[in-house]
Order: C-alpha cells, then structure tokens, then sequence
C-alpha cells in the first residue's frame, strides 16, 4: 500500500486548479455547518447536486470548468447524524470511480469525517491510503486551515 496522502497547512479553496475538491456531506445536503458551508457558498447549485439523487455511501459530483470536480462525499442521511468509517469508505470508493472515468488524479480535501462529523483522522487516512494508494496513480493532498 502506497502512502498517497499529503498534509499540508493552508486554505483548501486555494488548492491548484488541476486538483479536484471533495468533502463529506449528509444526504439531505443541507450544509449548514463547517466547511460544507464554505462549499454551499462557493459552488452553490444544491438542486443539481439534490437531482443526482445520491444516497448514503455516494457520491454527487459538480463539474467546476473543464477538468475539475467537486465531490460532495454522501456519508450520512441527515445533518444531525454521525457518519460510519463503512459509509466513507464507500463513498471514497465511488468518488475513485468517478475520477477514474473522469481523468482525475489529483484531489485536495480537509480532514474529511473528522470535524463536527468526529471520525478519527488516523483512521482516515487509512482508509485514505487504502482506496487511492495501491496503484499509485492518485495524489491526495490534505489541507490543514491554520487560522492566523
């Protein structure tokens, strides 16, 4: 297993243009809290993401130019729940998919799962290292806000 995991300190909405964004939302995709919020305003268009119809375990992808997505990973079904390390996994699983499709090898992401939703990031990364690390073909780079 290949270690494709980057931590670096910074604004992940300054990650290059060539890297793909994804984060961890409910099904209800109400984001109202943390970083989804940041997304909500940034990239908007809930009722395209809603149509796409994504459940627990999903994915529902937004197209930003030609080249870059952003991931909305369905890790759980309504804001006030906590997601499982089984549902991420899942929905990782399926954003791969996509990137796989879609040309996409480069990805920046907060501590996906371990902000209000309270999973472990030693354990994320894990499953981090295990979906997108056996062929090495993928380049995770994870954002650490440090608020100055």
């Amino acid at each position: 297993m290949a270690n494709c995991v980057r931590e670096i300190e910074g604004d992940l909405f300054s990650a290059p243009k060539d890297h793909s964004l994804a984060h961890c939302v409910a099904a209800d995709l109400k984001m109202g809290a943390g970083i989804a919020v940041r997304f909500k305003q940034l990239y908007g268009k809930v009722d395209e993401l809603k149509a796409q119809n994504a459940g627990v375990g999903g994915v529902a992808v937004l197209a930003d130019g030609s080249s870059r997505y952003v991931y909305y990973l369905i890790t759980k079904k309504t804001y006030n729940l906590k997601p499982t390390y089984d549902d991420l996994t899942k929905s990782l699983r399926a954003m791969k998919e996509h990137m796989a499709k879609s040309g996409v090898g480069k990805l920046a992401i907060p501590r996906i799962g371990c902000g209000i939703d309270g999973l472990e990031w030693g354990k994320v990364k894990e499953i981090l290292n295990t979906v997108f690390g056996e062929d090495g073909a993928y380049e995770i780079v994870v954002y650490n806000y440090v608020p100055k």
